[in-house]
């Protein structure tokens, strides 16, 4: 295999090109190799007011109102297994992926330069690298997705990933679930795989089961039957412009709920929410703190922003056998609002599911 420094050259040449009228092209990824065959699994609604739904003025990711009210009304959906790709001899470099004559794009997310691709790197025989596009780009894919590719391949002596951003929750997260995340810009392989794992399905849930467990042994029991958490957005995080937030805060203090704001000190945010009952949280990527944190049973309430209709957190909780339910604001001038009734009715009848929940 040449060394980066002649595939890095090669690659700028033909980048020149574009130039001339010859771009740049990439591959698509070889045929995926699923974990198991997909199964139809059953689960439970979502609570919510369809009403309600008339307040919605755009949805996120191009989706449509129907097909999004379709995933929080449906009692089973199909399984999105783990997925692998074999992509043969190849050489890393940062996001791009270069094999015999063809090239693969990964991330734009990481960086090299001369200094990187000059430095040796020793040919490994097999790797295995646990990221994908999305997790080297928003913190709560890494959490959700890439973590539970890594675990299931944590026993791989070739698994690897790419650096990853510099998020302060990486480390106390990696610490809790015993995963070494071995980093390198430069890999050079004569059989790589990519995992991704960004659906859905049994075996991921018993994957997060695993790290659930993993997680609590860092911490000493407690017994937080009926505790009510609010989660905020951390301030790296796209604003969502709940207008009346302080009376919102005021409102939920009031009757019990503690607040807490996701970034910071990792562990001690995992512990402020271990084992909650209910967990309210603002639409976004804050809410797979949540997947690991919230009691068996427990339940998911999430705050909907009408202009960002959206339920990727009803579809991990789902997948948990968890309950969740959601309450979806009112546009106003400077962003929406946030009935402080409706979301302590919706936390009553996700207290009365999780706590009222046979064993078994």
């Amino acid at each position: 295999m040449l060394h980066p420094a002649s595939v890095w050259s090669s690659f700028q040449m033909r980048r020149l090109g574009r130039f001339v009228g010859k771009p740049v092209r990439f591959r698509e990824y070889p045929q995926q190799v699923l974990e198991n065959e997909p199964q139809v699994i059953p689960c439970r609604p979502a609570l919510f007011n369809p009403d309600h739904l008339s307040r919605v003025t755009h949805c996120a990711f191009g989706r449509t109102v129907a097909e999004l009210v379709q995933v929080l009304s449906e009692r089973s959906y199909t399984e999105g297994p783990l997925s692998t790709y074999h992509m043969g001899e190849a050489t890393v470099l940062g996001g791009m992926i270069f094999g015999k004559g063809q090239s693969f794009f990964l991330s734009d997310r990481v960086k090299t330069g001369w200094q990187d691709i000059l430095a040796s790197a020793e040919m490994e025989n097999e790797t295995v690298l646990a990221n994908s596009t999305q997790g080297l780009m928003y913190f709560g894919h890494w959490l959700s997705d890439d973590v539970s590719a890594f675990e299931a391949f944590r026993d791989h002596p070739g698994l690897v990933s790419l650096p990853l951003p510099a998020w302060t929750d990486v480390s106390p997260y990696s610490q809790l679930f015993g995963q070494e995340w071995i980093q390198r810009k430069i890999i050079r392989t004569r059989s790589l795989t990519l995992v991704r794992d960004l659906g859905f399905s049994r075996r991921k849930a018993a994957r997060y089961r695993v790290l659930r467990d993993r997680l609590r042994r860092g911490f000493m029991p407690q017994d937080n039957k009926g505790k009510v958490v609010f989660l905020q957005r951390g301030p790296s995080g796209k604003p969502r412009e709940i207008v009346n937030l302080p009376q919102l805060l005021q409102r939920l203090s009031d009757a019990g709920v503690l607040v807490v704001t996701a970034e910071g000190d990792g562990k001690k945010l995992v512990g402020s929410l271990l084992d909650a009952s209910v967990i309210i949280t603002i639409e976004g990527s804050q809410d797979r703190h949540c997947i690991y944190s919230l009691r068996d049973g427990g339940g998911m309430l999430t705050l909907l922003p009408p202009d960002r209709f959206y339920v990727a957190t009803h579809e991990w909780a789902r997948n948990l056998d968890m309950h969740s339910g959601a309450v979806i604001g009112t546009p106003a001038e400077g962003g929406f609002t946030i009935d402080p009734d409706e979301v302590l009715q919706m936390v009553d009848r996700l207290l009365h599911l999780t706590e009222n929940r046979k064993a078994g």
